[in-house]
This record gives structure tokens, sequence and C-alpha cells, in this order.
């Protein structure tokens, strides 16, 4: 008969210990912070959890990144549900406001848009062509000119 505890009951005892440890060294925003992570898809729900992440907590609040701007508009009409719903998962935690950020890069990709590689360069217009031209004749540099015509080329490519 095998008396040792199996590995996975070993670490689900330390993390009690972890956790005191880090409240005793005034972080224990970072374990509520890890709670609401690992909770995060009961918190939000599928829809929500696919284009928000829990990021930090500062004071009583905790910063939720948003992946696209459209849905950082609209998530703010589901703060009280949020945090009504942290509280039904977690209990009384210290959070009273949720504050919502768009995050500056996401590996997250919209559904509706496609790769960019995926684009085939559209021919410009001769009007886009010559606005290229005049506006990127005053660089120097040939490799940051033809950079800065790709990425020119690239955005009017979206916007069509």
């Amino acid at each position: 008969m095998d008396l040792q505890p199996s590995k996975a009951d070993a670490l689900q005892s330390i993390a009690p210990v972890l956790a005191q440890a880090l409240r005793q060294r005034g972080l224990g925003h970072l374990v509520l912070l890890g709670r609401i992570v690992q909770h995060w898809c009961t918190i939000a729900g599928p829809q929500l959890t696919a284009v928000t992440q829990p990021e930090s907590i500062r004071g009583r609040v905790l910063f939720v990144t948003v992946s696209d701007a459209i849905w950082l508009q609209q998530i703010t009409f589901y703060q009280a549900q949020l945090l009504e719903n942290i509280r039904s998962v977690l209990g009384d935690v210290p959070i009273t406001k949720l504050h919502f950020m768009l995050a500056m890069s996401s590996s997250r990709q919209p559904i509706l848009s496609p790769p960019e590689e995926d684009l085939e360069p559209l021919p410009l217009t001769a009007v886009e062509e010559q606005q290229m031209q005049e506006g990127t004749a005053s660089i120097a540099d040939p490799e940051l000119r033809e950079t800065v015509r790709r990425a020119w080329q690239r955005g009017w490519q979206v916007r069509r």
C-alpha cells in the first residue's frame, strides 16, 4: 500500500501555503487576481471570456483588457453583472469597480477579420498612388520609404 501523497495532492496542498505567504508580504491582490483568472469563464461567461482578460488589481479596482474597441464600448453595460458574478463565485471580495481598457497587443484575432497575410495586395488607384508618392518623397532612407509605402497600401486595403 502506497502511503505517499501523489504529486497532484502535494501541489494542491501547497496552494494555501503559497497564498498565505503572498498575503503576509502584502501581495494578497495577486492571490485574488489568480482566483479571478481561474474562474473568469464562470464569472464572465463564454462570450465575454473570448474578448476579455482580467489583468491586474489596484486598490479596489479590477483592470480588465478587452480585445477590440467595439466590445470595449459594450462591456461597460456588463459591469454590475460581472461584479455580482465575482461575488457569487468568489464570495465577499474587495473589488468595487471594474476598469476596462483596450488590449494593446492581443493574441486573439477578431473572428471576422482575415489575417493580413491572406490579403492579396490590391492595385492602387491613380489618386492613391500619387498621394503615396508625394507623402513618401521626403523620406531619404529607401528601406523606410518602402516600409511606409507598404503600410499605407495595407491601410487602403483594409478600408476597402
